[in-house]
């Protein structure tokens, strides 16, 4: 049995995408395991007791001055708040590409060693096991979760910046380990097969390296399902979905907005809030606003006529899959490129939810709601999400591993 192993960044919005190929994989016959710098394996184990190769319990060791950084500074208050800094947030993106690169190289050819997988399958953000895949001599491919593989050249951003800014010290270490690789955004394209999740109804024709698949959802449970309560959802009311991702969620005055902008809709709201929901910085005891903890986000999509979010890109993408249009409030990275083809192919309206007035999101939602071009454009951006991007990826990636034909992306 050949074995694919996924090289994974451990946030919800890396992991989530790479379920779905993963699954139809594994049901093409082939052994899959998976990588992460922190311990992912719950979910693996509820997604398809998948082979996890990465540590146990607690994160791969990092420099002192990092210690815990990706569970206290990579989401919450103190997350929500350092974003804010444009230069704290550049550094930190240099310090998650280059600077922890070199440390988890020999880790990650380690395990290729010793389980031996025809192909790796890497989040192109993962910089290094590209890097443990070209040392070892493996074939690999670049699965993005975001729609940086097919940014056009006119296009720039903050986060655009930092990358011109960490350029030269990017290239010079793939250089020193002998890969003259080539990026797009952030992400690192691969010389064998790249893909992003998305169709040419939302970013148009490709560049020709890149293959368009179309959204990963997952042909099963996805592993991170909870507990929601469904008869709490009133029929009679539009529903309006907001989450604001598994790291930027801690805005509780973006949040108390919303609800106030609801108030005057014949709307409910349904709220991804994590931590937010145990403290009383939120309004409560309101029949039209339901808040939890963390949604089961691709059903009350289902269900959804309105979703608000940040424009991570995983969320724009189950969002479209469902043909919700989006109100959309970026906060940085690549989130404002997400928001950018939303807003250009007609599917959703961007508005900075830090700074609109409750009139103002109030008036957006009530677009969004109405019947016309916008949930026309998402309807029509939907069906040509109903390819099974999922069941595509799997197939490129098993023709890569069984040399079956020459794999291009085209």
């Amino acid at each position: 049995m050949k074995r694919i192993l996924f090289c994974v960044v451990p946030e919800k919005g890396h992991l989530n995408p790479c379920i779905g190929p993963a699954q139809r994989l594994q049901a093409a016959g082939f052994e899959v395991g998976f990588y992460a710098p922190a311990d992912i394996s719950a979910q693996l184990d509820a997604a398809g007791a998948f082979v996890f190769l990465g540590p146990r319990e607690q994160a791969q060791a990092r420099p002192a001055a990092l210690e815990g950084e990706r569970h206290e500074l990579s989401r919450g208050a103190v997350f929500a708040e350092k974003i804010r800094d444009a230069a704290w947030l550049r550094n930190w993106i240099r310090t998650l590409l280059i600077d922890e690169t070199p440390g988890q190289i020999d880790g990650i050819r380690a395990i290729i060693r010793d389980w031996q997988p025809a192909v790796v399958v890497i989040d192109p953000l993962h910089y290094a096991s590209a890097l443990a895949a070209h040392l070892e001599d493996k074939p690999w491919v670049s699965l993005s979760n975001s729609l940086n593989p097919v940014l056009t050249d006119d296009m720039d951003s903050e986060l655009l910046s930092t990358v011109r800014w960490i350029a030269p010290e990017r290239d010079k270490l793939f250089a020193s380990y002998g890969l003259q690789a080539r990026f797009r955004g952030c992400d690192v394209l691969s010389p064998h097969l790249t893909m992003a999740l998305t169709t040419e109804a939302l970013v148009g024709e490709p560049p020709q390296s890149v293959a368009l698949v179309g959204p990963a959802m997952p042909a099963g449970p996805r592993g991170d399902e909870t507990d929601f309560p469904w008869h709490r959802l009133d029929s009679g009311l539009s529903l309006v979905y907001m989450s604001l991702g598994s790291q930027l969620y801690y805005h509780p005055d973006v949040f108390a907005r919303v609800i106030d902008a609801a108030r005057a809709l014949p709307v409910q709201l349904v709220l991804s809030v994590g931590e937010l929901v145990d403290t009383d910085l939120l309004p409560r005891n309101d029949e039209r606003v339901i808040a939890v903890r963390y949604a089961p986000q691709l059903a009350v999509l289902e269900r959804a006529d309105v979703f608000i979010n940040h424009g991570g890109a995983n969320s724009v993408m189950e969002s479209l899959a469902c043909g919700v249009p989006m109100l959309l409030s970026p906060f940085c990275n690549d989130q404002f490129h997400s928001a950018h083809f939303v807003e250009r192919a007609g599917a959703g309206l961007r508005l900075d939810l830090q700074t609109a007035s409750v009139d103002e999101i109030a008036a957006a939602l009530a677009m969004l709601l109405r019947p016309g071009a916008l949930r026309e454009r998402a309807a029509q951006i939907q069906a040509s999400y109903a390819r099974d991007g999922s069941a595509e990826a799997a197939r490129l990636i098993g023709a890569l591993a069984s040399e079956s034909r020459p794999v291009t992306a085209s």
